[in-house]
């Protein structure tokens, strides 16, 4: 009987749902960070609860199940019920979405057109950064990066680049029997090849025994001061632009 009255009363939360809006996923963000990141960790990558950004836990389930373990925990584990009003639920519900979810199915905040203007100009981005075609290659290319990446790790990669560097996109440095130096990204390497791509995008195809010393440099190419350089409103309208690059054309 319990049971079913847990279910009559999700439904009707259920029916109750408003759409959500940009400012709701800002919210769970904060209601997260409040209530949930002791557990799931700060970025959703578990801890003492499961991880939330890659686990198969919420990517297979449900809304409905999901709110359910929200606001009434999970018998047998240490998830507790919750007394938030439904509406922040869904909130938090939508932010958790959002760790797996790509980006551009997420409502993001911000101005996409001022975040344009931020890529292209003050940001930089286009010396590395390619979209449709335009812009460098050193950096990965950002053409469906909406649907690529959720929004927790675009805007990771804007605030703290260093902490994942993609395979491919390590910064390293090649010393020559030669007497030459390059310098670029790593794109691929062997125990009998180098594989490195320079500032000016030239590819480089170094034999092993050519190479007197390599070093791995650590950290990423992409700039690590965008919290001073740019204001919270132009980081927010940044990773708006980001989120929204689809090559699949549904903008």
């Amino acid at each position: 009987m319990r049971i079913l009255m847990l279910a009559a009363c999700a439904a009707v939360a259920l029916a109750q749902r408003a759409p959500l809006k940009p400012e709701d996923v800002a919210a769970g963000r904060q209601l997260y960070m409040n209530s949930c990141a002791g557990c799931h960790g700060l970025t959703g990558e578990g801890g003492r609860g499961p991880n939330l950004m890659g686990g198969r836990a919420v990517s297979r389930s449900s809304d409905e199940a999901l709110f359910q373990s929200l606001k009434f925990g999970l018998a047998g584990t240490d998830m507790p019920p919750t007394k938030l009003p439904d509406e922040k639920l869904w909130q938090i519900l939508a932010f958790v979405r959002g760790l797996s979810a790509p980006a551009y199915e997420i409502p993001v905040e911000g101005d996409e057109k001022a975040g344009a203007a931020i890529y292209f100009g003050k940001g930089g981005c286009t010396r590395c950064h390619a979209i449709a075609g335009r812009g460098g290659v050193s950096g990965p290319d950002l053409t469906s990066i909406g649907h690529q990446r959720p929004l927790n790790l675009l805007r990771e990669a804007v605030l703290d680049p260093g902490k994942r560097v993609a395979p491919g996109y390590q910064q390293a440095t090649l010393h020559l029997r030669s007497g030459r130096t390059l310098s670029g990204v790593l794109r691929d390497y062997t125990t009998y090849t180098y594989t490195l791509q320079d500032d000016q995008g030239e590819l480089h195809f170094v034999k092993a025994a050519e190479v007197t010393d390599s070093r791995v440099l650590p950290g990423s190419a992409m700039p690590a001061d965008y919290r001073a350089r740019l204001t919270a409103a132009e980081r927010r309208d940044l990773v708006k632009f980001l989120s929204r690059q689809s090559a699949r054309g549904e903008q």
